[in-house]
């Protein structure tokens, strides 16, 4: 039996279509609190502390690990629980796992 295969120039590269749909969802999906990635950063807005700049590093990147220091995390607790909260389940809801340093 004789087995014709397309030759691999002209096969779809179904790893990239899957990776871009995935990050064309993420991009417009929103968290549970229903912000999408705009909505946080303008809540973020007033926030004393960095958390924007995880937020849009994260979103612009397509990270799906981030690094945060443990002083940096304790700070967040105490400065502004909401926000971090906030970002913390963006994060999960995008799949990105956080790895304490």
């Amino acid at each position: 039996m004789k087995v014709h295969m397309k030759p691999a120039s002209i096969q779809p590269d179904l790893g990239s279509q899957l990776a871009l749909q995935l990050a064309v969802a993420t991009a417009f999906t929103p968290s549970r609190s229903g912000a999408t990635v705009d909505e946080l950063l303008h809540a973020l807005r007033h926030s004393p502390t960095d958390l924007a700049k995880l937020v849009k590093a994260v979103h612009q990147r397509r990270r799906r690990v981030v690094a945060i220091s443990l002083n940096a995390i304790t700070r967040w607790n105490k400065d502004d629980p909401k926000s971090w909260t906030r970002v913390r389940e963006w994060l999960t809801m995008r799949g990105v796992r956080i790895i304490r340093t």
